[in-house]
Formats: structure tokens, C-alpha cells, sequence
């Protein structure tokens, strides 16, 4: 028998409970049983019930202010019998004692968000809360709909790597082992043998074997124009927080705007499980549903994609900027945002190397139900790393985080080193480094160096999440544009400082790089916050210049514009 999820309500004013109660059961009472009680007691009592008759409890709601016990207490109990439900705190509106809580609580992760009350009526302050806290739990337990089906071998690094591009588009997916009773049923009904795996089932029942990317989004239909040669106002190199929000200004101010991106939107922070610190979004988001978000509201206002192309040549012919893209499109532009981001950085040991898509991941979106039970070990020091950590603690075993510096709130949030230290399954280890890696077939143990001590130990895991910086993936611009020692790209005043080459009569623009016309934005500038919110501004903020440049464009012939990376180091 089918056993309805559980949305449990506790509150001790007999008038208010009863009024949420008729809410919730009338919107939600078909698809949720709703629950009420006036005492934590009773509630903590029936939890325990519910538990062990095996129902799942999505959402659980508590009065801040009851006899005995608050409600951030209570709901400190109520976690611990169902991990996997969603929290909600109850305060009145203006309550600044209950303010303080709220904040304690979702900055350590025991409290999702809040809701106000009196909340009348409910479709304004009450059903779209509720729908929220719903839908995140139905996203991570409730039944995951499959408009794409994947059959490969697990573990598989292409599998792998399919897998995190749906999830990063927000693509609703499955995938089945091929050596599976339900991979072998897939495989026979799409009508191939399995002999070149992994095998994608789109929804129209069409399959792909080991398709390349290009292949995977052209069938998709993802890309809004077709290879040849492509003209455009602006042309944005990136998908990520930086070119999605140029896009959004450009095609919104009625500028022909291209995006190209040989990915999938978001960049790294669409990899991010759950982003707390983004301006607007107090109970937080993913990376991917901010990314997808952004991605609609720019394609809304005209903007046009391409995906599973790479930027392979920039050059400039006369007022015009060229980009040749990986599968021979000439991109023919006025201007060119570049907005690369930075692509994640990877062991150079291959020993370790050899188990990525093995056990050894460079990410940790997606459905975390594969760390369960679990003890598993994230690498990194920054915020992304940090995320995963709190991302997959939900439902492994032990997690442990390595970190080679000496001090865990050198890079990252505050938020999110409260979250990890009280995190009753978290482990941090400080000056401490992977230098190797063993197993047969898949990643089995981990080599660990302590830096300052010297000492190497080897522990036992099935899986590493390394999540240990980025590097700007700008070598096929190095001979264009004026590049610092680490391969940023140099812009705005800044060349001027760096003794970049600029024969012009005005001096760069804000965001300008060594080529007029040609904007920077994001994480691979020079100096740049390395931000998501900082990489939005600097992408919004670069329409004023290109607009400043399309008033005056400037001429230049073919190779003119060539610079050579700084002597010097520079100092940011």
C-alpha cells in the first residue's frame, strides 16, 4: 500500500494550528497526509511512530515559541528521528528574538527557512513557502522523472560525465548499469546491442551510442542557430553567472546577442549543491537552478545559444571581432564578452588521475544517494568544497574534508564553516594533501600527506570529491590578448599599469582587455572577485562599456592586435 509523505505541524495555539492544518490539507491533503499537534511531546512521540512504520515525513513545522521546548529545539529532536525532512520554523511577524534563531539556525544548517504568521491568505504568504519546502524534498527523495535514459558500465568516466551535464541544464534523468536486468530491458528495446556504451535513450525513444557532446545537444535540439558563419552584435564566450548576465542586459537593451558554450550553463557555480549567500534567495538554491533560471530569462529576451562548441581562435578584422569555434562556425561579431570562468583544477598525479569517473570525482552535484552509508572524503578549501561537503553529508556515512592550508575560514564563508564544524559526520583535516591513489578496478584507498608533519597514511574510500581550484581556460586567447603570469586576462586600467600594449587615443574601458572591443568579465579577469554575485555585476555592469565601444568602434587589421604575458608577476 502506498503511504502518503508526511507533513507534520506543531503549535500550541489551538486557533493557529487548527487554521494551518484546514490550509495545508485542503491544497496539499490529496498528495500529503497533514498532521497536527498542540505539544512536542506528542509530536516527537508520533515521529517515532511514523518511523517505525516506515513513512517517509517531508516537511515538519514548529511554533518557535512553545511551553518546554522552542521550536528550533524541537526541531533539533524531530531531525535526528527523520534526517531527511524539511524544517520550518514558525515566528510572528516582528519577532526580533525569534530573528536571532532563525538566522543561528539556517546559517548551521538545522533550519531550512521560516515562515510568518498570521499568514491570511495562503495562496500570498503561506502556499508558496510550503511549495518550495516540497519541492526540495521532492527533489531529493521523492521519484525523479526520466525524460533521458542512460545505459552504461559503472563506474565509466564518459557515464559519468553525461550525468553531470544533465544535471547541471536541469535535465531530468536515469541512469541504469548495463550489466542491469533494467539496462539490458532499456538496451533491447532501443534496439542496440551494448557493444559501445554508454548508450543515451532520449525521449522520443531515438538512442545515441557514445555520443559526443556536439552530437548529444544538436539531437537535444538545444542550440538555437546552426554552424556556418554567424553574425551578431555581441558574441559571449561562457555560460556561466557572468555571460548569462551579460546575455540578460544585451538581449534585453535589443543588442543580437550569441552565447556560446561548450558545456553546460551555470560554469562551476552551477555545480554547486546549495548556494546560500546569493542576494534574494534566503533559504538558498542550486547552482543549477540559478544557472537555468538565468538561461531562460536571457533566451526570453531574444539571446541565442549554442552548446558543445569551444571558442578555438579570436582575431579581429577591421571593426569586427572573429571567433572560430571548434566545429568550423566563424562567429562574425561587433564585440565579444569572454566569460570563461575557470575550469576545474585536476591531479597531476596519474595515479590519481587514472580513477577520475572511477571514484574520483571533480565535482558533487547531483543525487547524493550514492555516498549512503558510505565514509567519503571531499578535498578542497574554497566555498564549492565546502558545499559538498554539507551536500553529502545529508546522507553519507562520514565525510571528511582535507585541506592543505592551516586555517578551514582562509577561503571559505563563514556560513558554511559553521555548517561543516557542527556537522555531527564531518572530519576536518588541515595540512593535509592526496598524493595517491589505489584500487583494481575503481578507486578503494586514498594516500594522504600531512604537509607539516611529513607523515603519509593510507585510508579506505570508494569515493574522492576534489574540489580544488580553478585555472582559467585561456590558452587559446594567450597570443591575443595580454594575459598576467597565471594566465588571467588583464583588463581596463590595469593594462595601462602592466605596461600592456594600448596605441589608442582613449584608455580602456572598465572591462576592456588588450583588444578593443573585447570585454572580460568573471572569474578569469585579473583581479576579479571570484564570486558568483561579483561575476553577475561584472557581466551586467559590462554592457554600459560595450555600448561606450559600439559609439566609437575601432578599426583594426588582421594580427595588429597580438600582446605577449607581462615579465613580472603582477600583484592584484
Amino acid at each position: 500500500m502506498f503511504l502518503r509523505p508526511v507533513i507534520l505541524i506543531v503549535d500550541d495555539e489551538t486557533e493557529h494550528l487548527s487554521a494551518m492544518m484546514n490550509a495545508l490539507a485542503r491544497r496539499y491533503g490529496g498528495d500529503y497526509r497533514v498532521v497536527s499537534h498542540l505539544s512536542h511531546e506528542a509530536a516527537i512521540e508520533d515521529l517515532e511512530q511514523m518511523k517505525s512504520d516506515g513513512e517517509a515525513v517531508a516537511l515538519i513545522i514548529a511554533d518557535q515559541w512553545m511551553p518546554g521546548l522552542t521550536g528550533l529545539e524541537f526541531l533539533m529532536k524531530a531531525s535526528a528521528i527523520h534526517p531527511t525532512a524539511q524544517r520550518a520554523l514558525l515566528v510572528n511577524w516582528g519577532d526580533r528574538n525569534a530573528s536571532v534563531e532563525v538566522l543561528r539556525g539556517c546559517a548551521t544548517e538545522r533550519l531550512d527557512n521560516y515562515i510568518r504568521k498570521p499568514w491570511a491568505p495562503a495562496e500570498v504568504h503561506l502556499y508558496p513557502v510550503i511549495g518550495e519546502f516540497l519541492a526540495n524534498w521532492t527533489r531529493a527523495h521523492g521519484p525523479r522523472l526520466e525524460l533521458i535514459r542512460i545505459v552504461g558500465e559503472h563506474p565509466s568516466a564518459r557515464s559519468t560525465e553525461l550525468r553531470q551535464q544533465f544535471e547541471k541544464n536541469g535535465i531530468p534523468h536515469g541512469f541504469y548499469s548495463a550489466d542491469s536486468q533494467e539496462g539490458q530491458e532499456l538496451l533491447a528495446k532501443a534496439g542496440v546491442d551494448g557493444s559501445r556504451l554508454p548508450v543515451v535513450i532520449l525521449l522520443d525513444k531515438h538512442s545515441l551510442e557514445n555520443p559526443t557532446n556536439e552530437q548529444l545537444w544538436d539531437a537535444l535540439g538545444a542550440s538555437d542557430v546552426k554552424g556556418g558563419e554567424i553574425e551578431c552584435d555581441v558574441a559571449i564566450v561562457g555560460a556561466g553567472p557572468g555571460g548569462l548576465a551579460a546575455a540578460v542586459y544585451s538581449a534585453s537593451e535589443g543588442l543580437n546577442t550569441l552565447v556560446i558554450e561548450c558545456e553546460a550553463v551555470g560554469g562551476q557555480a552551477g555545480t554547486s549543491s546549495l548556494i546560500r549567500n546569493y542576494l534574494g534567495f534566503p533559504s538558498g538554491l542550486s547552482g543549477a537552478d540559478l544557472a537555468n533560471r538565468a538561461y531562460e530569462q536571457a533566451w526570453l529576451f531574444g539571446a541565442k545559444f549554442m552548446f558543445a562548441r569551444r571558442a578555438v581562435n579570436l582575431e579581429a578584422r577591421g571593426d569586427k571581432r572573429i571567433l572560430t569555434l571548434s566545429d568550423g562556425t566563424t562567429v562574425v561579431a561587433r564585440t565579444v564578452i569572454l566569460a570563461t570562468g575557470a575550469a576545474y583544477r585536476r591531479y597531476e598525479h596519474p595515479e590519481v588521475e587514472r580513477f577520475f569517473g572511477h571514484g574520483i570525482e571533480y565535482t558533487a552535484i547531483g543525487d547524493n544517494r550514492i555516498v549512503e552509508g558510505l565514509d567519503v572524503y571531499v578535498a578542497g578549501g574554497g566555498n564549492s568544497a565546502g558545499q559538498a561537503v554539507t551536500h553529502l553529508a545529508k546522507r553519507a556515512k562520514s565525510v571528511t574534508l582535507l585541506v592543505r592550508s592551516e586555517n578551514l575560514d582562509k577561503y571559505m564563508s563563514d556560513y558554511l564553516v559553521q555548517q561543516i564544524t557542527r556537522a555531527p559526520n564531518v572530519t576536518v583535516m588541515l595540512n593535509t594533501e592526496v598524493v595517491g591513489a589505489e584500487g583494481e578496478h575503481s578507486l578503494e584507498r586514498i594516500v594522504l600527506l600531512n604537509r607539516k608533519t611529513g607523515e603519509k597514511r593510507v585510508v579506505d574510500t570508494p569515493f574522492l570529491f576534489a574540489l580544488i581550484g580553478a585555472v582559467p581556460p585561456t590558452d587559446w586567447i594567450a597570443n591575443q590578448l595580454f594575459l598576467d603570469q597565471k594566465g588571467f586576462v588583464v583588463t581596463g586600467p590595469r593594462l595601462l599599469e602592466m605596461q600592456a600594449p594600448w596605441p589608442y587615443e582613449r584608455p580602456p574601458y572598465q572591462y576592456e582587455t588588450s583588444m578593443p572591443g573585447v570585454f572580460c568579465v568573471g572569474d578569469s579577469r585579473h583581479g576579479s572577485g571570484k564570486r558568483l554575485a561579483a561575476a553577475v555585476g561584472e557581466g551586467s555592469a559590462s554592457m554600459q562599456n560595450v555600448h561606450q565601444y559600439l559609439l566609437n568602434p575601432i578599426s583594426l587589421s588582421p594580427h595588429s592586435d597580438k600582446q605577449n604575458r607581462p615579465i613580472l608577476e603582477p600583484v592584484d
